[in-house]
């Protein structure tokens, strides 16, 4: 495809370009990105992806294939799953190529440029509580990446509508101000809807935040509020199991997350309800110099 077909979405630390013939895809990127305008030309992407249709004749149904630089990373989808594809793969695809920062697995959400940052390991709860307290008034910077410059030690946006699975559909679904995307039914995470982070966020997404408090979150069904602080050691320990690319930095990862972890206090936090979590954080938010 031509550079001219390509579609640009500048979400702050990262550029992602697509391409794709399917009429429905850019129907459903519309919805889960309203607030980019069209960019012409040819402008440097730091992924530049095409969905294009496999073959018809499947005994599965038609498909979906995701092509970068000449490779399918993936597996094809379902034809009408376009999105989640796009979503899961240029993710994959940045996780990769970002390695100016150190990338952490985590949520952030600041307030007056001072970040939290939720680092944690899938199922744990991240995403429904970074969208809950982006609802509650908190400026949403990422619900996937923490984008550290290990330079600055700043966090960079990266505002991208974050992926809610089966039961935290209707649980942020419900919450004033909350606007989700389209339903994609029994993909192969389940049923999937982006929730899409308001237009503050996407405006400010080039402004940076400066980490202050570090949430280890873990969401449990029924549990009673339990929040424990954790030491900075272990919380540098913690912040580099939840990297995409600790390894890949050596030692420069290793000192960004020993400085991130000097300058900001950290704690485990056990939640079952949400209501009850945000107003905890807070707390400690409000607490930390």
């Amino acid at each position: 495809m031509t550079p001219a077909e390509y579609r640009l979405l500048d979400v702050g630390a990262a550029k992602l370009a697509v391409a794709s013939p399917i009429e429905s895809f850019h129907d459903h990127l519309g919805c889960v990105y309203p607030h980019h305008e069209p960019i012409g030309g040819a402008p440097f992407a730091d992924a530049r992806l095409s969905l294009l249709p496999g073959s018809r004749f499947r005994l599965r149904g038609r498909q979906v294939v995701l092509w970068a630089d000449s490779l399918r990373p993936f597996e094809p989808y379902p034809y009408n799953c376009a999105l989640p594809l796009f979503e899961w793969g240029s993710n994959f695809l940045l996780s990769r190529r970002l390695n100016a920062y150190l990338l952490l697995h985590a949520g952030v959400v600041a307030r007056n440029d001072r970040a939290l940052l939720l680092p944690a390991a899938p199922g744990s709860g991240k995403t429904t509580l970074t969208c809950a307290l982006h609802l509650a008034g908190w400026r949403f910077l990422s619900d996937e990446f923490g984008v550290v410059d290990m330079e600055s030690g700043e966090l960079l946006p990266m505002v991208r509508p974050a992926p809610l699975k089966n039961r935290s559909i209707d649980v942020i679904g419900r919450r004033p101000g909350a606007v989700l995307g389209p339903l994609f039914p029994k993909t192969r995470k389940g049923d999937v809807s982006h929730f899409v982070p308001d237009r503050e966020s996407f405006l400010a997404r080039h402004r940076r935040a400066i980490p202050t408090l570090v949430i280890f979150p873990r969401f449990q069904a029924g549990a009673a509020l339990h929040c424990t602080p954790v030491p900075r050691a272990q919380a540098a320990m913690r912040i580099g199991l939840n990297s995409f690319n600790y390894q890949a930095l050596g030692p420069l990862s290793f000192q960004a997350t020993v400085a991130l972890a000097r300058r900001t206090q950290a704690y485990e936090l056990v939640f079952g309800d949400l209501d009850e979590a945000i107003a905890h954080i807070e707390t400690l938010f409000d607490g930390t110099p």
